[in-house]
């Protein structure tokens, strides 16, 4: 059954050899139904090509991934699997893999409950992008896991299937490396849960989690090496795991910050996202401490690391000088935030924006689940990441308040997209503070201005809604190779599924987003809408405020109208006659946005505009509009004053708009019947004759079979003013220059030239035939034309 494939290939466009497989469908909590497809071309997975498609009710409301036109011509590859894998061996050069050591191979098949799982790297063909020399070069590639014993690392290294090169490289392991020194500061005494075995007590338990799922959470002593299969327990006699009761605890005490830390991850998934451990499908917990690699480039034991393939947690002792041991719950909750990444949006590691998304979700969750768990701590700060395991030189290894303190282990971190401290070179944990400073704002709110010299404000939703719209994001809408647009446009989705699309978590999301410069900041399309004017009482409404605001509704002048407010409408009542301004003020939602309206209490026209509309048989046509403040006026009634000429015509007399045609011109004045009681006036406008087929001056006889033809200037020349206007303007000729007759196709008959400038001539016309024709009458400045018969 299709479940969106078609469309996809329809809607991008697919050539015939694209196809979509869908890996997984399901219904989110909000009632959206969100399919992720994979691409595929000519049968061959294109790496990191995905699309989603999301609904409610059987209709697709919204689409988004990455789609790659893909333009290769043969997918059979010219270097075989054993070829390409020796290639990657040689790349990656290390002392020791984990397929040659029979411990981590036994490790692994248990891990897994597969008898047939191994190390040992298998090729997977795909199309992936040329990132070592051309990113957007599109290759067919053997892809292969290598996962190294010394040193201690997993990567996918991908081989090209034409050349043999190595085009890709990608991290698997996740961790906190952070030259700083540090001081450890524990969770106080806690309650944990520990099991019983055969040596006493140990850190291993079946938990049962608020969702009812059983998932085992498992904390290992590394013993200062780097193979889990030499692991040993963390064991105690009795279940108080403390001093005097413990006596491990001066060495081990980390362990016990380890194994907490774990429980509060998996507990805080499981209560605030109903998630069913890490990849929610109960996936067992195991954590490594003490854990130690020597000869390392990884920065050990100043580290902690997710391990992506064995889907564990590594966590080292720090050398008392940089780093205590790093088991913060912050620490532990970032590292394992990286699994949630894995097992939802896949966001690719590395130096790409995928790779700053992935850190900055991790932190994301450090600070929720730090606030969720341990809010009253006072050694936990919330926007601090690793503010327990820093020395008294830093107060943190990253600051989501202020990524660019001065006092962090990291340094200094951009808090704008691409400002100030952006790592061009794509450093993820640098760049990832522009996404968790885009959180921390959307949580707690703030003001400021930015790097792109951007002033902002961002009024907080608090951390509990803002965690619900960062996982509904990454779970659901991105895909592996997003950035920071997407992560912009995915939020933003995110709010409008959870608190509805003009609510003010969407509008907190957009601000603070363009806090961090990326994307504009949200307008507030309001508007007041009601009468202009009224004679006694008027209701008035905000248009579209948005969702929640509160709405404060405020009148000035004091004295024409009294208030009385509910929610975004308002009643409008007259206590005194004039002219006021009605203001709406939205408060508590993307900060304070004011908008107004002018009424009056006093019914009056506001305006006569007259706009000319050409020439009708010798008449200027006008349409005038009288515009009032007010509806229902009756008995409208048009006139036209002091008429230059007894010539005019109003079509529409009983409307406030009317056709009127004149010769000559006039003033125009309407009188109308005021719905607040009596009669008004209002002068208009002054409208005037301007045809060319209309003479100021008069010619006669016409028509006319005599043989002379009289044209004749008045001796009162019409001078009309125009509305608005402080000049007057001249319509009519000042005399007689030129005298000129054209026949019907505009043919030049006979002209004369009059260099006396007289004010009366005559023309002989004997010779011209029965018809029509057109004569032309110059002063020289100014030129009329009219019909002689």
């Amino acid at each position: 059954m299709d479940k969106g494939e078609s469309t996809l290939l329809k809607v991008l466009h697919a050539k015939k050899s694209d196809e979509f497989r869908m890996k997984i469908e399901k219904k989110d909590k909000y009632g959206i139904t969100h399919r992720r497809f994979q691409q595929y071309y000519k049968g061959i997975k294109v790496e990191n090509a995905e699309y989603l498609i999301h609904g409610k009710n059987g209709l697709i409301q919204t689409m988004n991934g990455d789609f790659r036109d893909v333009n290769i011509s043969s997918v059979q590859p010219a270097i075989g699997e054993k070829q390409a894998l020796n290639s990657a061996l040689n790349f990656v050069d290390a002392k020791k893999y984990k397929w040659q050591d029979a411990d981590m191979e036994i490790f692994i098949k248990k891990r897994t409950n597969n008898p047939k799982a191994t190390y040992y790297p298998k090729g997977e063909l795909v199309i992936v992008n040329d990132t070592l020399k051309n990113k957007e070069n599109l290759r067919l590639a053997w892809k292969f896991t290598i996962s190294s014993l010394v040193p201690n690392n997993e990567q996918w290294v991908y081989v090209n299937a034409e050349t043999n090169d190595i085009i890709r490289t990608t991290p698997l392991i996740f961790d906190i490396n952070t030259p700083a020194t540090a001081q450890t500061l524990y969770s106080g005494t806690l309650g944990i849960i520990s099991d019983s075995y055969s040596g006493g007590f140990r850190l291993n338990e079946t938990r049962t989690t608020t969702s009812g799922n059983d998932i085992n959470i498992h904390t290992f002593n590394s013993l200062s090496q780097p193979n889990y299969t030499n692991a040993a327990e963390f064991s105690n006699n009795n279940t108080n795991w403390t001093t005097g009761s413990w006596s491990d605890i001066n060495q081990d005490q980390s362990a016990l910050d380890a194994h907490w830390g774990e429980e509060m991850v998996i507990d805080y998934w499981s209560t605030v996202h109903t998630r069913n451990s890490l990849d929610d499908h109960g996936l067992s917990v195991s954590g490594y401490v003490h854990y130690f690699e020597a000869n390392s480039s990884a920065g050990w034991p100043n580290n902690a690391q997710w391990d992506n393939v064995a889907h564990t947690m590594r966590y080292g002792d720090g050398d008392g000088i940089t780093f205590n041991p790093l088991t913060s719950l912050d620490i532990i909750a970032h590292e394992m935030g990286h699994g949630i990444t894995a097992f939802t949006s896949s966001l690719t590691p590395g130096n790409q924006e995928s790779g700053a998304l992935n850190e900055g979700f991790s932190d994301i969750w450090a600070a929720s689940i730090e606030h969720w768990a341990a809010s009253g701590d006072p050694n936990k700060n919330t926007w601090l990441i690793g503010e327990e395991i820093v020395g008294s030189a830093f107060t943190s290894v990253r600051n989501l308040q202020n990524p660019k303190s001065t006092t962090t282990a990291e340094g200094q971190h951009p808090d704008t997209y691409q400002g100030q401290y952006w790592a061009t070179n794509g450093e993820p944990h640098t760049n990832s503070t522009v996404l968790s400073h885009w959180f921390y704002l959307l949580s707690q709110g703030g003001s400021g201005t930015n790097d792109n010299n951007d002033s902002y404000l961002v009024d907080g939703i608090g951390i509990d809604h803002a965690q619900l719209i960062a996982y509904q994001a990454e779970s659901n809408y991105l895909d592996p190779s997003a950035d920071y647009a997407d992560a912009r446009i995915t939020t933003i989705r995110s709010a409008e599924d959870i608190y509805g699309s003009n609510s003010c978590e969407v509008i907190s999301t957009i601000n603070a987003w363009y806090a961090v410069g990326v994307g504009q900041a949200y307008i507030i399309n309001s508007f007041i809408s009601g009468p202009d004017a009224f004679c006694s009482s008027a209701v008035y409404s905000l248009n579209n405020p948005p969702a929640s605001a509160s709405i404060n509704w405020t009148i000035t002048p004091s004295g024409v109208a009294s208030l009385i407010s509910s929610g975004n409408s308002v009643t409008v009542n007259k206590t005194g006659g004039g002219d006021a301004t009605l203001k709406a003020t939205i408060d508590g939602c993307a900060s304070v946005s004011a908008f107004t309206k002018s009424i009056s209490t006093v019914a009056k026209v506001v305006s006569v505009t007259s706009e000319y509309n050409g020439c009708y048989n010798g008449y200027a046509a006008w349409r005038v509009t009288a515009t009032p403040n007010f509806t229902g006026a009756s008995n409208w009634h048009w006139t036209v004053d002091n008429p230059s000429s007894g010539s005019w015509y109003i079509d529409q007399p009983n409307s406030s708009s009317t056709w009127v045609e004149v010769k000559g011109g006039g003033g125009i004045t309407v009188t109308y019947q005021s719905p607040c009681g009596g009669t008004s006036q209002t002068n208009g406008t002054t409208i005037y004759s301007s045809c060319g087929s209309t003479f100021s001056a008069t010619m006669y006889p016409n028509p006319t079979t005599e043989n002379t033809l009289n044209i004749e200037i008045p001796k009162s020349q019409i001078v009309y003013s125009l509305t608005n206007s402080s000049s007057t303007r001249n319509h009519g000729l000042e005399h007689i220059e030129e005298v000129e007759i054209f026949d019907i196709y505009n043919h030049l008959l006979t002209n004369q030239i009059f260099k006396t400038n007289p004010s009366q001539v005559k023309m002989n016309v004997s010779n011209l035939k029965e018809g029509i024709y057109l004569v032309k009458v110059s002063d020289g400045i100014h030129r009329e034309t009219q019909r002689l018969i």
